[in-house]
């Protein structure tokens, strides 16, 4: 976030004030790993739904019971390994 600014600015808040509208930028697939304990999960719900909402073509995979940061917090763990895949298969899927 640039210095001085606030969460409503564009590259925090997507859909801030003073934001763009999103509605009619072609945007390739996005693909959302949320953490169930995400301490700001509220806010990146809000962001996929408002997205797909738009026509979007975005997919949101959540991991019960994880914090923000665990695919670098524990990278060698099993959730970690799946967060991983989900990864892969999302690239594989939408790099034809």
């Amino acid at each position: 976030m640039p210095v001085g600014e606030t969460r409503g600015h564009p590259m925090v808040n997507p859909f801030g004030p003073n934001s763009p509208n999103l509605e009619k930028v072609a945007l390739d697939s996005i693909l959302v790993i949320l953490g169930g304990n995400e301490l700001l999960k509220d806010r990146v719900e809000s962001y996929w739904r408002k997205l797909k909402d738009l026509g979007k073509k975005i997919e949101c995979v959540e991991f019960e019971g994880e914090q923000h940061g665990f695919l670098t917090n524990d990278p060698y763990s099993e959730v970690s390994d799946v967060a991983l895949q989900v990864i892969k298969r999302f690239m594989t899927e939408k790099s034809n």
